[in-house]
């Protein structure tokens, strides 16, 4: 599948989607926003894709934010309300596929940009990687991030973030828990694609109920987690790939998951 603002690719189990509008730092047009949703559901039901990693074209940015050229032509309020609504229903979806997505980012990470790497499931940052929630800048708020945004890095922070406006460095991000690693540039996509790869080589039933369960206990309070659980690893334990997987243990071979 072809798309007029995404770059797409799979290769040994990794889905590759870069956001390809470089001349404007890869913001988020209301087309960009459709097509990184449908890529996604694509390739969160593509068997051949065990992980999606989410990159940015060019060498200034993963993706400065939304384009701002488009923010005060929505239409009618419903209108504006569904457009509005893109980004959020991508940062849903990636909570409920059982694919894991990786931001891979580098240069600017702003706005709904920022959002968009806080919502996947992993992000490795370049080291020169600086991540921002300028908008109270222009007197606008980044209510559709910020979800993804405190889960990750809390109150205290978060709102600094976002009554300020004021960026932070890739290394301070990782210090807040914006950030899973933090790589040197040359070896971003390098060390992005060995993990991506890593990931692609365990079990996909595995993998997605990880994903489920990291998801689902977090509204959850402690016993009711632990419940939970106790059923997941119930499920996973009597799975065909965990039975394949210590089979493989023991016969010193490679496992061969079948993805249930």
């Amino acid at each position: 599948m072809t798309y007029e603002t995404l770059l797409t690719a799979v290769d040994e189990g990794v889905a590759r989607i870069t956001l390809n509008r470089p001349d404007v730092r890869n913001a988020l047009s209301r087309q960009m926003v459709r097509e990184i949703e449908q890529a996604l559901e694509t390739y969160d039901r593509d068997p051949d894709a065990r992980v999606i990693v989410l990159a940015g074209a060019g060498d200034r940015a993963f993706c400065a934010g939304a384009d701002l050229k488009g923010v005060g032509d929505r239409g009618t309020t419903l209108q504006a309300r569904e457009s509005f609504g893109g980004l959020s229903r991508i940062l849903e979806l990636i909570t409920r596929m059982r694919t894991p997505v990786i931001a891979q980012v580098h240069g600017y990470a702003l706005a709904g940009g920022c959002g968009l790497a806080a919502g996947c499931d992993l992000v490795i940052a370049s080291d020169d990687a600086v991540f921002g929630l300028p908008e109270i800048k222009v007197g606008l708020l980044p209510l559709m991030v910020m979800a993804p945004i405190l889960r990750a890095v809390g109150r205290k922070r978060g709102l600094l973030m976002i009554l300020s406006g004021e960026p932070v460095s890739a290394a301070e991000a990782f210090d807040m828990g914006l950030v899973s690693r933090v790589v040197p540039r040359a070896q971003l996509e390098g060390e992005t694609t060995a993990l991506a790869r890593t990931l692609a080589a365990f079990s996909p039933t595995a993998v997605g109920v990880a994903k489920e369960a990291a998801y689902t206990i977090q509204d959850m309070d402690y016993g009711k987690s632990l419940r939970y659980l106790r059923e997941l690893i119930t499920l996973v334990g009597l799975s065909d790939d965990a039975k394949e997987g210590i089979a493989a243990f023991f016969e010193k071979r490679k496992p061969e998951w079948k993805g249930r």
